[in-house]
């Protein structure tokens, strides 16, 4: 009898750990996403909130390629876009997104050596555009990318340009 109340316990145990480790797993999961999400869309100031982009990759031990997560969007010509980015502080490295139209490079928020929070871009022609994360060296990270329209030029605005 005593036996069977101590596997009984030793159950319950074990299943009250499972639980704990499924909600702070679920929890880091959230907090990866939604505070960095939050400061995303801080760091786009002024513009309008076109859509968000949530970057997680996981190094695997056997490629020694970098992961990459892409994105498609439909932007509009005579627009002006803002790409804001923001990392979450456990990443070993700074994330780094690319725009793309087809196979042929844009922008990106990742120049010379350096890192910057966000990047602009005046759509000249409307149509689908890749946007692809990735972080140096195949490094696994979380990071949250916020696209905004700052601004839509008139014909002869952009005429300017």
């Amino acid at each position: 009898m005593m036996l069977i109340e101590k596997s009984k316990r030793m159950k319950k145990i074990i299943i009250s750990f499972f639980m704990l480790f499924l909600v702070f797993s679920f929890s880091g999961y959230a907090q990866c996403g939604e505070e960095l999400l939050k400061q995303a869309l801080k760091e786009m100031g002024d513009g309008q909130y076109i859509k968000d982009f949530k970057v997680e990759l996981l190094k695997e031990k056997k490629d020694l390629k970098t992961g990459y997560v892409k994105f498609s969007v439909v932007l509009q010509s005579k627009s002006q876009y803002k790409f804001s980015v923001v990392d979450s502080p456990s990443n070993t490295e700074k994330v780094i997104m690319q725009l793309y139209d087809k196979d042929k490079f844009i922008i990106s928020n990742y120049d010379k050596g350096k890192h910057y929070k966000s990047c602009g871009f005046i759509c000249r022609k409307t149509g689908v555009y890749n946007l692809v994360f990735s972080y140096k060296g195949g490094e696994e990270g979380c990071s949250s990318a916020v696209l905004s329209l700052v601004k839509q030029f008139s014909e002869s605005e952009m005429k300017s340009f």
